[in-house]
């Protein structure tokens, strides 16, 4: 369960060999608990993500992007709910970008 209090919360979901490229998880999941919170649908497989959120009246909105979909959300504190290829990419992606500063 995330913390309430958060400002933004990222949900990136990836369909990836490592990952299962079977979503149909995704329905057992009870995003219904996130209502109220600034939800972001991202990664590769976001609009699949965004339908499951739709479904669960969860408001939303769709960056596919993780690291723009980060950036989307209002200042303040950022939760981050990804699987794994989604959060492996979302870590290399922060690498680069800390070596570049």
């Amino acid at each position: 369960m995330i913390d309430p209090t958060v400002d933004g919360l990222v949900i990136a979901v990836n369909g990836q060999v490592p990952d299962g490229e079977d979503l149909s998880w995704l329905w057992d999941v009870r995003f219904e608990h996130f209502d109220g919170v600034q939800v972001v649908a991202s990664g590769e497989r976001g609009t699949d993500l965004a339908v499951r959120l739709t479904y669960a009246g969860v408001e939303h909105t769709l960056v596919s992007d993780p690291l723009r979909a980060i950036a989307s959300c209002p200042a303040g504190r950022v939760e981050v709910l990804a699987n794994y290829t989604a959060f492996r990419d979302l870590n290399t992606a922060l690498a680069k970008g800390s070596a570049h500063a």
